[in-house]
């Protein structure tokens, strides 16, 4: 693989595991859509499809890491670092192009959203007013869940664990079993196998 194709599949692959991952989460979230509190079942599957769709379209020309964590794993495995900054770079481009994306394809979702006295507090909406001021004290905003994940449960250690125990069952799966021939990036059985993972370890 050449540098330019491991950034283009990269940059490519995760935009679009980006916006439909993203895009799940901003149709569950956000209060005017169809799919509004459609809950996690549809999140882990959302993301879980979102996954192999990248996966399938950035595996000929990366090995469709997409994900920091997996390239890294790899690079320990095989101890061959010399691409893997183009393989973070390609990542971190991909994954703001989706994020944008997700903010084009809902612009007018997020403006109802942003502009409803129910979420976001204000005259006439004291009840909820408390709500929105508690969250913006913390930290969150009313859509910040469809770009990023906080615990419910805030406990630093726990989190940790919790984020270090998926990332080790991804990586033991993509490692073990998803790899392709020359074990640089994921195989198309591998891509399947990595999409139902993603889904287990979002339920």
């Amino acid at each position: 693989m050449s540098s330019s194709d491991i950034f283009i599949g990269e940059t490519i692959g995760t935009a679009v595991l980006i916006l439909l991952g993203g895009g799940v989460c901003a149709a569950v979230t956000l209060k005017a859509s169809k799919a509004r509190n459609a809950g996690w079942l549809a999140i882990a599957f959302g993301w879980g499809f979102a996954v192999m769709t990248a996966a399938y379209i950035s595996a000929p020309l990366s090995g469709a890491h997409l994900n920091p964590a997996v390239t890294l794993g790899i690079a320990l495995k095989d101890g061959e670092w010399g691409d893997v900054p183009t393989y973070l770079a390609g990542q971190i481009l991909g994954a703001m192009i989706g994020a944008a994306l997700v903010w084009v394809a809902y612009y007018g979702q997020f403006q109802a959203h942003l502009t409803d006295r129910e979420i976001v507090g204000g005259p006439g909406a004291q009840d909820t007013a408390a709500k929105a001021v508690e969250a913006q004290e913390q930290g969150a905003g009313p859509v910040l869940g469809i770009f990023s994940t906080g615990p419910e449960i805030r406990h630093t250690v726990q989190n940790l664990a919790t984020e270090i125990i998926g990332t080790f069952v991804l990586l033991l799966a993509i490692l073990t079993q998803g790899l392709n021939d020359q074990g640089n990036g994921l195989g198309t059985l591998g891509v399947l196998i990595t999409a139902f993972v993603v889904v287990s370890i979002g339920l």
